[in-house]
This record gives structure tokens, sequence and C-alpha cells, in this order.
């Protein structure tokens, strides 16, 4: 048993949760780091500096979640001090065009995956007085349109972090959600490929419908800077050893921006919106 700090991070192979994985090795934990591809695995293990194990787990999958939780168990005797649910996907565009199952991948992720590993590792978060971290969303909190699916998934996310924060309070367990806005990783560049692409394929009425609000996004994926990842690990860092770490952190300038707008009447800030999506209050 190492006498290091142990956490599991979800979703570490790349962006928020490879950064993550990184920087709390650095800072003396012991790291389960989990990935979906054996080659993710190799490439954080050529990156660490020993003190990092990578594990096969796809959260949507109960069989590699049961696999994970073997080895933290028998790693860490039964504790495990922080749980970082990082892993989600994004995507972009408006429900009407919207397919079915990409709609229930996205939730399978982002919200049945967190679910599932929070109840897997919760015995273990508890022998040890732990943190659970939910990295959340703007979108979690401030629902935009032409994200309608995902805004949905990231409100699921925070309604799961709102009623575990009480829930595990009696037993010493620390619970905070992390909501970005937007961050220097390549998921929504991703994401509004996909959205394009299916917004293409849609008979021609409905894409002229539709235009100014992809449109839309694709300005703002090209024009607004997104976040440093450094800011986003901080916030994680503090919510994760603080010995007062916060109930929620707003992580960027766009997200914070929308805390602002949401404190508007409502009226007020639907025509603020509309008129930056298609010129002109409805």
């Amino acid at each position: 048993m190492s006498e290091r700090p142990s956490m599991l991070i979800t979703g570490a192979s790349s962006g928020i949760g490879l950064a993550l994985a990184l920087h709390f090795e650095r800072q003396g934990f012991e790291v389960f780091a989990g990935v979906r591809r054996r080659q993710d695995a190799q490439a954080l293990l050529a990156q660490s500096v020993g003190h990092l194990v990578p594990l096969i787990l796809d959260v949507t999958r109960p069989d590699t979640i049961e696999a994970a939780l073997a080895v933290v168990q028998a790693h860490t005797q039964g504790q495990l001090n922080a749980l970082v649910n990082n892993a989600g996907v994004a995507f972009s565009g408006p429900l009407e065009t919207t397919p079915q199952a990409d709609v229930e991948a996205l939730f399978q992720v982002n919200v049945l995956g967190t679910f599932a590993v929070t109840r897997a590792f919760l015995p273990l978060i508890r022998q040890a007085r732990g943190r659970i971290v939910n990295v959340s969303s703007i979108s979690g909190r401030f629902a935009a349109p032409g994200l309608t699916a995902y805004s949905a998934s990231k409100f699921a996310v925070e309604g799961l972090t709102e009623s575990l924060r009480v829930e595990l309070a009696p037993f010493g367990v620390r619970v905070a959600s992390v909501a970005p806005g937007k961050i220097d990783t390549p998921i929504w560049s991703k994401a509004l490929n996909t959205s394009a692409a299916i917004n293409n394929a849609q008979p021609t009425q409905l894409q002229l419908l539709y235009r100014p609000l992809v449109a839309f996004y694709e300005r703002y994926a090209d024009e607004e800077r997104g976040t440093p990842l450094n800011e986003v690990v901080a916030a994680v860092a503090h919510a994760v050893c603080d010995k007062a770490p916060r109930a929620r952190y707003v992580i960027g300038r766009t997200a914070k921006a929308r805390v602002w707008l949401n404190r508007l009447p409502v009226r007020l800030r639907d025509r603020l919106i509309l008129g930056k999506i298609f010129g002109h209050a409805r």
C-alpha cells in the first residue's frame, strides 16, 4: 500500500483529465487514471514519474468499472482520498436535428457514467473521508440554445453534485462541482464538426431555419479564446486539497459572464441571447 494519498480520475487520456493526472502525480498523489484504450494507457505511462496507474475504464461499461474498482482496492486497502469525475462528451445542435442515439450516448457518458463510477467507489471514498469533484460545465447552470442535450446532461451532473454534497456530509465526504466555460482542448471543435455534418444532412428547410444558430457556434469556436487548462487544474486542486473547499467553482471569463446573465430577468436575458444569435430579439 502506498503512503501517498490516492485519487481516481476518469477520462484521463487527454484534455482536462490528462492535465489533472500529471499534476496530481507530481503533487504527491498515487493517481489512478481511467482511459478507454491501451495505447492511451501507454502514453500516460510514458509521461509518468512512477506514481500513476492507468486503468482501462469506460464509464459506460460496468465490467470495466468493476475491474478498476478491484485494482484500486488492492492498491489502497479500501481507501480512496479523491474521485474526480471528468469523463464526458460534448454535443451541440438544435434538438430537432439531434439524433436520439446521440442524445442517449451523451447521457450514458455524462450522467449515467458519473452515477455508476461514483456509486462503485463511494465506499472507498467514505472510508477515507475523502473528496468527490465532478467536472461539470457552465452549461449545467446556463442553458443556451443549440446546446439542449448537452446542457440537460450537465444540469443532471449539477443536481447529482448538489444532492450528494448534503447526503454525504455526515460521513465527512466533501463534494464539489467545477464548471468551466470554453477551455483550450479539442472537445468542442470535435462536437461542432459532428453538429455541422448532421445539420448538412438535413432537408434544406431545416438547414435554413437553424443556420443562424449553427453559424453562431462556429463563430464562437473561432473567435472566443478558451480558458487555459491550468485554471481548471487549479480549481480541482483547491476542491481536492483545501481544508475549506467551495461547493461550486466557476472557471473562465465566459462562464462568469453566463452566471451574470442568469441573474437578469428572464425576458431580458432571452432578448439578449436572441439578439446575439439571430441579430435581433423576437
